[in-house]
C-alpha cells in the first residue's frame, strides 16, 4: 500500500474530512487531495505530524510493504530528522575519518620496525645495542604520537554525528534510497579490499619462512620481520578503511552492527571493555618492563582478544537467559 492510500484510509478511519485534516496539519484542502491522489508527496514534517495525529509509526507511513497499520502507544517520531544534505555530509566526513583512522592503525603496526631492526643489527650499522634500542624506542614513540594525532584529528568532525549512535533519528523521505544506492556501489570495492587484505595476511609470512628455510643470516631474518609487519599493516589499512566506510552506511540504515539488538550487545561489550582493556594494558606494560622481553610480551594481545571474545559471549548468553 502506497503512502497516498494510507493517508486516505487513516483519514476515513478517524472520521475526518479533507478540510478537517487540512486544518489539523495547517495545510490547504487541495494539499490533502493531492496527497491522497498521489499527485504530490507530503514533506517529512507533515508525515511526522500525521504519524503523531493517527497514532501510527512513521515506518508504516513510509514503507510501502507495510499494509497493516502499525500503531504505537508512545510517540515514535521523537528524534532528529536527518535530511539528504546531512546524509551527504556524514558520508563524506566518514570517508575522511576512515582514511585517517586506517593510516593511524598502519603507523601503529609499523612503529616497532626501527626498534626491531636496530636491536638486531646494531653492530652492523656501527652503534651499540643500547644506542640502537634508544633510537628504536624514540622512533616508535614518535610514530605512535603521530598515529594518535591522526585519530584525534579524524574523530573531531565525527562528533557532530554522535546522535546516530543512539539510533534516535528519522531519515528524510527518499534518503534511505540514496544511502542504499551508494552502499551497493561501494560494496564491490569493500569486497575487493577484504579479499586483498586476507590474501596479504596469508602471504605475509612467506618471506620470513623462506629466509628461515634457507638458513639466511640473522640480519636477513630480522629484515623479513620488518617486511612481515609492512605487509600486515597494508592489509589492516584495507580492512579498516573499507570497514569504516561500510559501517557508515549501516549506521545510517540502523542495520548490521548498528541494528537495535546489536547496539544493546555493544553496550554490554563497552561496559566490560572499560574495565578489561585497561587491566590488559597494565599487565602488558608491567610484564614488558620487568622482563625486558618486548619481543615476546606482545603475545598478550592476541590472547587477551580471545579471552575478551569468550568473556563477552558468555555474558551475552547469561543475559539472554
Amino acid at each position: 500500500m502506497i503512502l497516498a492510500d494510507k493517508i486516505l484510509t487513516l483519514r476515513k478511519n478517524n472520521n475526518l474530512s479533507q478540510e478537517e485534516l487540512a486544518e489539523k496539519l495547517n495545510v490547504s484542502r487541495q494539499s490533502i487531495s493531492k496527497w491522497e491522489s498521489a499527485a504530490a508527496i507530503p514533506d517529512i514534517n507533515r508525515i511526522l505530524e500525521m504519524a503523531k495525529l493517527f497514532g501510527v509509526t512513521t515506518d508504516y507511513l513510509l514503507k510501502d510493504d507495510l499494509d497493516t497499520a502499525v500503531y504505537s502507544e508512545t510517540d515514535e517520531t521523537v528524534g532528529r530528522r536527518v535530511v539528504v544534505q546531512e546524509v551527504n555530509d556524514y558520508l563524506k566526513d566518514n570517508r575522511q575519518f576512515a582514511k585517517r583512522t586506517a593510516f593511524g592503525v598502519l603507523l601503529c603496526i609499523l612503529s616497532p620496525i626501527t626498534l626491531i631492526e636496530l636491536a638486531g643489527n646494531a653492530k652492523a650499522v656501527g652503534i651499540s645495542e643500547t644506542a640502537g634500542a634508544a633510537i628504536g624506542i624514540a622512533t616508535l614513540l614518535l610514530i605512535i604520537a603521530g598515529a594518535v594525532a591522526l585519530f584525534i584529528i579524524g574523530s573531531n568532525p565525527m562528533k557532530r554525528y554522535e546522535y546516530l549512535d543512539k539510533g534516535r533519528f528519522e531519515l528524510e523521505y527518499g534518503a534511505e534510497g540514496i544511502i542504499r544506492e551508494r552502499r551497493a556501489a561501494f560494496s564491490k570495492r569493500h569486497t575487493a579490499s577484504i579479499v586483498i587484505g586476507v590474501a596479504l595476511c596469508i602471504l605475509c609470512a612467506v618471506p620470513l619462512v623462506t629466509a628461515g628455510a634457507l638458513n639466511a643470516k640473522e640480519s636477513v631474518v630480522i629484515a623479513m620481520v620488518g617486511v612481515l609487519l609492512a605487509v600486515v599493516s597494508a592489509a589492516t589499512y584495507l580492512f579498516v578503511s573499507s570497514g569504516v566506510v561500510m559501517g557508515g552506511f549501516d549506521r545510517l540504515l540502523s542495520e548490521g552492527e548498528y541494528a537495535p539488538s546489536a547496539r544493546k550487545e555493544e553496550e554490554h561489550q563497552d561496559k566490560i571493555g572499560a574495565i578489561y582493556w585497561p587491566l590488559v594494558v597494565a599487565a602488558y606494560l608491567l610484564w614488558s618492563f620487568l622482563s625486558g622481553k618486548w619481543g615476546i610480551t606482545w603475545l598478550i594481545w592476541p590472547i587477551a582478544a580471545l579471552v575478551f571474545a569468550a568473556l563477552t559471549a558468555t555474558v551475552s548468553a547469561i543475559k539472554k537467559k
